[in-house]
């Protein structure tokens, strides 16, 4: 392959997939459609990098990384693609109580590892600025995997992304608002035990003030539609793609919608049905 064709294989992701095979085993994924303009070799390795972080296997993630970069696959393609839907296999198993902890961290130490090579690639496809994001893990939860990615598929669609890191305290959050004036907030959370700090984050911010000039996204394994109309937030992300989706609509045709308008959450909720 020559150079002026590295990069260019361009895949479909961005679509809602039937997930159905991820919970039987590989040779069931094989036969599905998913990744099926993608050239027969590297259908097949999408499937085996799913499996790959569904069961854990950290060791052996960059063998399959590799050779699909190598292939000319994007590295946001990875990503959206066989990365997004391998670990969210990997959350259905642990909001039903099939997986627990170790199995979760198992998973995000393939995503780790697929990461340090792929993040140098995304921040370099890096497009010109349409916003800024503040993002971080809340109170109490050491979690990041998921935030991380958020985080890099926003940088690669143009958002300057302040990342508060993990157990970040309502505070911190107050402070980067203030600091740095973003139009979008999001917060990550893992633990049904820690979730209800983005509730009270978000009261935080209503309560300096600041609630119309956000617009708050929350995403996580436990977090759902209904906790985000819980707590007032305007959208639960499901996972990456769709967090960038509709950071992307917040700062563009509905820009000029407060943060906590009743209409924004309805705009942001009909995406997920497109």
């Amino acid at each position: 392959m020559t150079d002026d064709q590295q990069g260019k294989l361009e895949i479909e992701t961005d679509m809602e997939f039937d997930l159905e095979d991820l919970k039987k085993d590989l040779e069931t994924t094989r036969k599905t459609d998913r990744w099926s303009d993608a050239p027969a070799d590297v259908k097949d390795i999408f499937h085996q990098l799913e499996w790959n972080i569904i069961e854990g296997e950290f060791h052996e993630t960059t063998s399959f990384i590799n050779p699909l970069l190598e292939a000319g696959v994007q590295a946001r393609t990875l990503i959206s693609g066989p990365m997004s839907t391998g670990i969210a296999e990997v959350g259905r198993r642990f909001k039903m109580d099939e997986y627990f902890l170790p199995e979760v961290m198992m998973s995000a130490k393939c995503m780790q590892s697929a990461l340090v090579i792929i993040k140098p690639l995304i921040i370099a496809e890096k497009a010109a600025s349409v916003g800024t994001c503040v993002i971080g893990t809340i109170q109490g939860d050491l979690h990041d995997i998921g935030k991380n990615i958020v985080s890099m598929m926003l940088e690669a669609a143009g958002f300057d992304v302040i990342d508060l890191g993990v157990s970040t305290p309502p505070e911190d959050f107050i402070a980067a608002i203030r600091e740095h004036k973003p139009q979008i907030v999001g917060f990550s959370a893992l633990l049904t035990t820690t979730m209800n700090m983005q509730g009270e984050t978000l009261k935080l911010i209503i309560a300096e003030g600041l609630r119309d000039d956000v617009k708050v996204l929350v995403g996580g394994a436990p977090i759902s539609q209904v906790w985000a109309d819980k707590i007032g937030a305007d959208a639960y992300c499901a996972d990456a793609l769709i967090a960038v989706e509709k950071a992307k609509a917040c700062v563009g045709e509905h820009k000029d919608l407060l943060g906590g308008a009743p209409e924004l959450r309805d705009h942001l909720l009909a995406m997920d049905s497109q």
